[in-house]
C-alpha cells in the first residue's frame, strides 16, 4: 500500500468507514511518470472527473485541467483555479451556463465545440463580451463531436469572425491496453490535418488528445500498457505523424487511479450452504472498477486485522450493505481467517471511484474523503455526510 498501516488506521480511528484517501505524492508521481518518458513539448493534461479531489493537486503539473460540466466549472471558481489553467470542454454546454462561465474565464480559458451550434454559441457570446476565443473543434467519437465535414466547413464559416481555430480535440473512450488502437486514431487525424491544410489553408495549431490509456485493476489481468516500452513506441508513433504542431495528452484514469483508496470495515460474517460472507459498511454504492461484474475478478485488496488471525486460508465471498444480489465487491476473496471488525482496503480507488457507483442508493451515508501527503499529513477535505435529506421528498 502506498499509505502506511498506521496512517489508514489513524484515519479510521478518526473517521470511521467506510472512507476514501487519496496521496497527493503519489498523483505527482503519476505525472512525472509520463513527463519523464514523454517528449518535453508534450504537456500532460488532467481531467478532472476522473476525482474532482485531486484538482488543486494538479496545479503543479497540469497545463491545463479539462472542465466537462458546469458543476466542474463552480469547484474550479470555488478553488480559485486561474482561468488560463482550464480546458472548458462536455457534450452539453447550455447557453445561461456557458455565458456564466464566459464572463469569468474570458479569453484566457480554452473552448472546445462539439456542435455547429456550441461553436456558434461561443462566437455570440465572445461578441457580446468584446472578445475572441481560442476554441478546440472536436472531431466525432460516437455522441461526441463532429465529423470531419462538418469541421471543414465551421473553419470556412467567416461569420465565426469571435472564434480563433485553437486546434482538434479527440477522445475516443478509456480503458484502451492495445497500441495499435492509438496507432489507428492517430493516423487518422494525420490525414485530417492535412485535409484541413489542403481545403481550408489553415494549419492545425494543437492537438488535445485523450488517451484512454488502460490500467489493470484485477490480479491476472495484467494488460495495461503504462510501462516504459509501451510509452516508447507511444512517443514513436505521435513522432512519425505528418503533422507536427503542439499536442497535449489528456488523461484521467491513468493519472489518478493508483493515488486512492477506499477504506471500510467488516460489520457480519454469516457461513450459508457451505459459502463464507463477510459483509461491509460499504458497498458498489462507494467503490465501483471498471470492468467489475459482481465480484467477478479480485482488485488489490489488504487486509488490516483487528485481532491475531489462524494462518489456514479460507475463501469469502466480500458483500456490500445494499438490498440487492449486486453488491458483491468480490466473490471469492482467499484470505487468512477474517473477523469481524476487520478492515479492508481496496486499493487503485483514485479514479472515478467517487461516483461509479450508485451513491445515493439506499440513502447510505456519503464517506469522509481525506488527502494524505508526507508533508501535510492526514487532511480532511470533506466529512461524512448523510444523503437521506437528498432523497426525502418536500410535501405540500
Amino acid at each position: 500500500m502506498s499509505i502506511a498501516e498506521n496512517i489508514i488506521s489513524e484515519a479510521v480511528k478518526k473517521y470511521g468507514t467506510p472512507l476514501y484517501i487519496f496521496d497527493t505524492d503519489v498523483f505527482s508521481e503519476r505525472f512525472l511518470f509520463f513527463k519523464d518518458r514523454l517528449d518535453k513539448d508534450i504537456s500532460v493534461n488532467f481531467c478532472m472527473k476522473a476525482n474532482p479531489f485531486l484538482v488543486y493537486a494538479s496545479l503543479k503539473h497540469t497545463d491545463r485541467i479539462e472542465v466537462c460540466s458546469f458543476g466542474e466549472f463552480m469547484i474550479c471558481r470555488d478553488l480559485a483555479i486561474p482561468p488560463e489553467r482550464l480546458l472548458i470542454s462536455g457534450v452539453l454546454k447550455k447557453k445561461q451556463d456557458l455565458k456564466e462561465i464566459m464572463e469569468y474565464c474570458t479569453d484566457k480559458a480554452l473552448y472546445t465545440a462539439e456542435s455547429p451550434a456550441q461553436a456558434e454559441a461561443i462566437n455570440e457570446i465572445a461578441a457580446e463580451l468584446g472578445i475572441s476565443c481560442k476554441v478546440l473543434y472536436r472531431l466525432n467519437a460516437g455522441q461526441f463531436g463532429m465529423d470531419g465535414d462538418t469541421i471543414v466547413s465551421l473553419l470556412k464559416n467567416a461569420a465565426l469572425s469571435h472564434v480563433i481555430f485553437g486546434g482538434i480535440h479527440y477522445f475516443t473512450g478509456t480503458q484502451k491496453n492495445n497500441l495499435s488502437k492509438h496507432r489507428t486514431e492517430l493516423e487518422r487525424l494525420d490525414r485530417f490535418f492535412e485535409r484541413i491544410r489542403t481545403e481550408t489553408g489553415k494549419e492545425v495549431p494543437f492537438l488535445e488528445y485523450g488517451t484512454g490509456f488502460g490500467v489493470t485493476y484485477f490480479e491476472g489481468k495484467d494488460r495495461e500498457i503504462l510501462n516504459d516500452e509501451s510509452l516508447e513506441e507511444f512517443g514513436n508513433i505521435i513522432r512519425k505523424m505528418t503533422w507536427k504542431g503542439k499536442i497535449g495528452l489528456e488523461m484521467g484514469r491513468a493519472l489518478a487511479f493508483d493515488s486512492g483508496i477506499y477504506v471500510t470495515s467488516i460489520m457480519d460474517m454469516k457461513t450459508t450452504e457451505g459459502r463464507n460472507y463477510c459483509i461491509l459498511d460499504g458497498g458498489i454504492h462507494q467503490i465501483n472498477y471498471d470492468g467489475q461484474m459482481c465480484g467477478m475478478y479480485t482488485p488489490s485488496v489488504k487486509v488490516i486485522r483487528q485481532k491475531e488471525a489462524g494462518t489456514e486460508q479460507a475463501h469469502y465471498c466480500i458483500c456490500g450493505s445494499l438490498c440487492t444480489l449486486r453488491d458483491v465487491l468480490v466473490s471469492d476473496f482467499v484470505t487468512e481467517q477474517l473477523s469481524t471488525g476487520d478492515i479492508l482496503v481496496f486499493e487503485k480507488a483514485g479514479a472515478y471511484s467517487l461516483y461509479e457507483g450508485m451513491s445515493l442508493f439506499l440513502s447510505h451515508e456519503l464517506p469522509e474523503i481525506c488527502l494524505y501527503s508526507k508533508a501535510k499529513g492526514l487532511v480532511s477535505v470533506r466529512e461524512k455526510q448523510e444523503s437521506y435529506p437528498l432523497n426525502t421528498p418536500k410535501l405540500s
